[in-house]
C-alpha cells in the first residue's frame, strides 16, 4: 500500500497536513517497505494560502495512508472524499519507527478497514 508522511525535518512525522513543507511516499507491505519519492511543497503560510490543500491533494492520489502531526477539517473532509486515512497517532514519531509500526500492524492483526486496504492493494499486484 502506498503511504505518505507530512514532514519538515525529512524524519519524523512533525507536519500539520496543510502547512507541511514535504510529504515523503513509500509502499508499504506486511514483508517490508520501499522509499518511492519525495514531493517539496517549499515554505507555505500557515493561513492564507488556498492552493495548498490542492497541490497536495493530487500527490497523494493513489495513497492509502497520510501520516500527520495534525490535519485541518477541510483537509479532512477532502481526504477521506478521496478515500486516504488520516493517522494522526504517530505524530512526532520518526518516519522510520512508524514505517516499522504500520509493517508490524500489517503482519499481525490489522484492524480491518486496514486490512480491506491491504487486500486490495493485493489483488491489484495480481492483475
Amino acid at each position: 500500500m502506498k503511504v505518505a508522511f507530512a514532514t519538515q525535518d525529512l524524519t519524523r512525522i512533525d507536519a500539520h497536513f496543510g502547512w507541511a513543507r514535504h510529504l515523503v511516499f513509500y509502499d508499504v507491505s506486511p514483508e517490508g517497505y520501499r522509499y518511492l519519492k519525495l514531493r517539496d511543497f517549499g515554505p507555505l503560510r500557515e493561513d492564507g494560502d488556498s492552493h495548498k490543500l490542492i497541490d497536495k491533494m493530487r500527490a497523494l492520489k493513489g495513497c492509502d495512508l497520510v501520516f500527520v502531526s495534525a490535519v485541518g477539517p477541510a483537509a479532512h473532509a477532502q481526504l477521506v472524499r478521496q478515500r486516504i486515512h488520516a493517522m494522526e497517532q504517530f505524530a512526532g514519531k520518526s518516519i522510520a519507527e512508524a514505517l516499522a509500526e504500520l509493517q508490524w500492524i500489517l503482519r499481525s492483526r490489522p484492524q480491518p478497514w486496514l486490512r480491506r486496504r491491504l487486500q486490495a492493494e493485493q489483488r491489484r499486484h495480481l492483475r
